[in-house]
């Protein structure tokens, strides 16, 4: 008895905590100005980029024309971009925003901004965060494709009491934690109050592709969609910008965990909201989401 108290009481004050820390974080951090755009259908899909989703696009590409599609990161390097014409981008990788016209190491970035530039001609929103404003990237976008509208987000992390934390969440003054940009978009897109919400290529199957060389380096094999796996090799996780030590395999697991969790809060969000949110993955080890697969008879509204 005692002990479910103490651990009541524990739970409590850490909510509690987190809670003020997260309005002095608000206060700091964040606007009160940012507003989402209203959802455009009522029925939207989250494409994330992992391997699976060109299964998805080959057996549910019908369904997923018919819905509101949201892209994340370096989507734009597939030629279904323009097949789809996605509606919403979502880019949180924060070294886009670090990005500049001289910087050489990142032609992944160069290659999604150059795509922007000359083939968007379909209006689009690209969510990006708050902090990105007035960035390389986004000064380039804003001058030479008024076809794409920037959205701001407040990219601040919020904790806390649940209560406090889903309000604070669809005023649009914070997000959960989102190791991945697939979390932000799902954040997001919730916070627009679609009636349904599908994700498609979220493999989350990163411990897949890690190893360990004889040296003790953690090494990993990111792969995405639009990848040839033989063009992908094995890279080491640096844990410091100067490259001198990878993160040992603890921080990793932790960095999973995170992840791993951003979707369970997700689930919780969803059913405050009353929308359905479901993983219509053909691969996927996201256990904290119902899973779907789509029949022909499926129907976006």
């Amino acid at each position: 008895m005692i002990e479910v108290i103490y651990k009541s009481l524990s739970t409590w004050l850490t909510d509690l905590a987190n809670s003020l820390i997260s309005l002095l974080k608000i206060l700091v951090q964040s606007s009160f100005r940012l507003r989402l755009p209203a959802r455009q259908k009522a029925v939207c899909s989250v494409l994330g980029n992992g391997p699976s989703l060109n299964t998805s696009l080959e057996k549910d590409l019908e369904f997923i024309l018919q819905t509101e599609i949201v892209c994340v990161n370096n989507f734009a390097h597939s030629p279904y971009f323009l097949q789809l014409k996605p509606q919403d981008y979502v880019i949180a990788d924060p070294n886009y925003f670090v990005f500049t016209e001289q910087t050489t190491d990142r032609d992944d970035i160069r290659q999604t901004l150059g795509v922007f530039l000359a083939s968007v001609d379909w209006p689009m929103y690209l969510y990006v965060p708050r902090f990105a404003k007035g960035s390389y990237i986004m000064n380039t976008i804003e001058a030479r494709n008024p076809n794409i509208k920037p959205v701001y987000f407040n990219y601040t992390v919020i904790k806390g009491f649940r209560w406090f934390r889903f309000r604070l969440y669809k005023a649009g003054l914070g997000i959960g934690q989102s190791q991945t940009v697939i979390v932000s978009a799902l954040f997001l897109m919730l916070s627009r109050q679609f009636d349904t919400i599908y994700l498609f290529g979220a493999d989350q199957s990163w411990h897949e592709q890690i190893r360990i060389d004889e040296q003790n380096q953690l090494l990993m094999q990111q792969m995405h969609f639009y990848d040839k796996p033989k063009d992908v090799a094995y890279v080491p996780v640096y844990a410091d910008k100067h490259r001198t030590k990878t993160h040992s395999m603890a921080d990793q697991f932790l960095s999973l965990h995170k992840a791993f969790r951003g979707y369970e809060v997700l689930r919780e969000y969803a059913d405050y909201l009353g929308v359905r949110l479901l993983n219509a993955s053909s691969k996927s080890y996201i256990d904290a989401l119902e899973r779907v697969q789509l029949k022909k008879s499926n129907a976006a509204s």
